[in-house]
Parts: C-alpha cells; sequence; structure tokens
C-alpha cells in the first residue's frame, strides 16, 4: 500500500473562478468589511482593514487576478501570512477546506484566463476545476 500525501486547501471564489490556497498560508478568514482606501496604492490594493489594533493591507483577488467587470463587494478576507508579514485577500466566498490527494492536483496548468503563474496547480472538488492560486505570488507586485 503506498503512502499518498494530501493537502489541505481552502476552497474560495474568486468571480465565477473557483480557487484554492494552501492553509500552510492561510492564518484565517474574517468578514470582509470595508477597507480604507490608501491614496495612491495600485488599483488592486482595496485598503487597510483594523485587524484587532494591527492594520492589514487587504488586496483585491479578484483585480490581482485581472478578473474585470462589475461584481459585488467581496465578502471575506483570507489573512495570509508572507515574508513574516500579514495581509489579506479578498474573496467572494469561501467554500470549503477540502483535503486533496498530491496525485489529484496537476501541477503547471493553469485556466483560462488566468495568469499561468499564479497557479500551482489545478484540481477537481465535487465536479468543478479550481486553480490552487500562489497568493504570496498574487500579493508581491501589490505590496512591494
Amino acid at each position: 500500500m503506498a503512502d499518498i500525501s494530501w493537502q489541505r486547501l481552502v476552497l474560495f471564489r474568486l468571480g465565477a473562478l473557483p480557487c484554492a490556497a494552501s492553509v500552510s498560508v492561510v492564518r484565517e478568514v474574517i468578514p470582509a468589511g470595508q477597507p480604507t482606501r490608501i491614496p495612491g496604492a495600485l488599483e488592486s490594493v482595496s485598503g487597510l482593514l483594523n485587524l484587532r489594533g494591527a492594520l492589514l493591507t487587504v488586496v483585491d483577488g479578484r483585480r490581482a487576478l485581472g478578473l474585470t467587470g462589475l461584481q459585488a463587494e467581496p465578502e471575506s478576507v483570507l489573512v495570509i501570512d508572507h515574508e513574516a508579514r500579514v495581509f489579506g485577500l479578498a474573496v467572494d466566498e469561501v467554500l470549503d477546506l477540502i483535503d486533496v490527494p498530491e496525485e489529484d492536483l496537476a501541477s503547471g496548468q493553469s485556466l483560462p484566463g488566468v495568469d499561468p503563474l499564479l497557479v500551482q496547480a489545478v484540481g477537481r472538488h465535487a465536479g468543478r476545476v479550481f486553480a490552487v492560486l500562489d497568493v504570496r505570488a498574487m500579493l508581491s507586485p501589490a505590496l512591494g
């Protein structure tokens, strides 16, 4: 019997696109709230949220992926550990916490309309294809 390696992922939605991120980088999920805009910040930066007395810079996940069009305000923020700092990634909806066998994740794949440099792998859950995003890569350009 072979040992199977599993990945635990937070499954979420950006626009109509199902996405996932490794729980190893997601510290927690909080309500999106209304971030305070930062003058001069890139368009992908939504602004700042107060997280228990600390300022949290929030990046709009849709804008970071280049998804455009009028859409509702994000519902949740994934609090991400990034290079000894903490940032937020605004997402439309958190769908599930899933365990996926690593063999079921196709590395080096991407989805149409999504920058392949931001996708670590592509998987399938409950009959839907999702992109495992490199959230650290998504945050890096927007946050310097």
